[in-house]
């Protein structure tokens, strides 16, 4: 077992915010402020796409004289605008967004949290006040002065408040490569600490079960779609509950390793998944459902945020050829049960463990992300550079990437 490593001066000051669940008992009051707020985000968005405003500001000018016929609180326009602003950055969508869900957004200058006590407006000197049901772990954030409040966001059932903390950055004592697979997550770090989880193969099957159960329920309910829907919602749910439980354990776990011995933390650049899995590419729906419910973008998010909060320094490396070359740099022979062999090294290597290693290896950050990868044909294009990957005697690259906005470069 790795001994802890001493302490190093902190570097990079950064903003790191996190955003903490609440349960209450909503009220009839809430019902027509939900519905109120949902219809001023509509009427928001509406103008947005008339308008096309270069910012939230242009939107809050054109759209400030319609919403205020709405007679709320001028803080909920303000939200509106900034709600149906970010729902029309997106662009090449089909038609325009709609918002259907109840919910309530404010910032953290409309309402007072006092303990568990939650005070929001409703006009000028009307308030509605919510009592929030809260553990230790709830008390820690609201009585610590050290963390600054934000925006809150209200739905039927929960209560989310942002928490942010100004913290600095360590410098590195090693790296901490992470392979995200589809039923796995594989750790390797420079002090000899190895460690796959397995509990992504149980996100697998509970999913997969739960496709079953979605599929049964649209059969024998096809003729009721009002209870089609209130089953979906129950089931999916409790889907997301397991699947979430068990994602959070693993990502907590890396992130308090890579925090307790100043390891720096190096993920793989995943994009264009989607897209290797869309209809009409040939595939079945059943192996198009499977990977297109990886969850490797929710685990890759909750190590960053994790690891943002804990002052851990995070890097996103190129991932072609992972899993093709050995770390001596000569290319491996792929073996059945997800081997690979070395005929250089004469090793056999664990498919995982070794793209978890070059992930760690990796000499400097790609300043450009891979455009695709394939979980099973990953690593399998030759003119990948071998200087990408591995340190000393292969010319690795010496320029350092581009820092970006939701990376840190120690």
């Amino acid at each position: 077992m790795p001994t802890a490593a001493p302490e190093y001066p902190l570097v990079n000051p950064i903003k790191a915010t996190k955003s903490i669940v609440f349960s209450y008992s909503s009220s009839i009051e809430l019902s027509s402020l939900f519905e109120y707020f949902r219809l001023m985000c509509n009427d928001a968005i509406r103008i947005a796409v008339e308008t096309k405003p270069k910012n939230r500001f242009e939107l809050i000018g054109a759209a400030y004289a319609r919403l205020k016929q709405y007679g709320l609180h001028t803080h909920y326009i303000l939200s509106a605008c900034e709600v149906a602003y970010s729902a029309c950055k997106k662009e090449n969508w089909k038609r325009a967004p709609y918002v259907k869900r109840p919910f309530i957004k404010l910032d953290n200058q409309s309402y007072r949290l006092s303990h568990l006590l939650l005070r929001i407006p409703v006009t000028s000197r009307i308030f509605i006040f919510l009592t929030l049901q809260g553990s230790r772990y709830h008390l820690s954030y609201i009585d610590d002065p050290n963390f600054k409040r934000g925006s809150v966001t209200i739905t039927p059932e929960k209560v989310a408040i942002a928490f942010s903390k100004e913290d600095r950055q360590f410098v590195p004592n090693g790296f901490l490569g992470i392979d995200v697979n589809e039923r796995n997550v594989t750790a390797s770090a420079t002090d000899g600490w190895t460690r796959k989880f397995d509990e992504l193969g149980e996100i697998v099957e509970i999913k997969e079960r739960y496709r079953e159960i979605n599929a049964s329920i649209s059969r024998s309910t096809r003729g009721d779609r009002r209870v089609t829907k209130e089953l979906l919602i129950k089931y999916g749910k409790r889907e997301k509950r397991r699947t979430d439980s068990r994602l959070h354990k693993i990502t907590s776990e890396l992130a308090n390793h890579a925090r307790k011995y100043r390891l720096g933390i190096k993920l793989e650049k995943l994009t264009g998944i989607r897209k290797l899995y869309k209809r009409g590419n040939g595939q079945s729906p059943c192996f198009r459902g499977r990977m297109n419910s990886w969850v490797f973008g929710e685990a890759q998010r909750q190590i960053e945020y994790k690891s943002k909060w804990d002052g851990v320094p995070l890097w996103y490396v190129d991932p072609r050829g992972t899993s093709s070359y050995c770390l001596c740099g000569s290319r491996v022979v792929p073996l059945a049960d997800r081997k690979l062999y070395c005929p250089k090294c004469d090793i056999t290597w664990d498919r995982d463990d070794l793209a978890s290693k070059n992930v760690m290896a990796c000499a400097v950050p790609q300043e450009r992300p891979s455009k695709g990868s394939d979980e099973g044909e990953r690593g399998d294009d030759v003119s990948n550079p071998l200087s990408r990957w591995r340190e000393g005697g292969h010319g690795c690259q010496q320029q350092p990437a581009r820092p970006q906005n939701h990376i840190i470069y120690a």
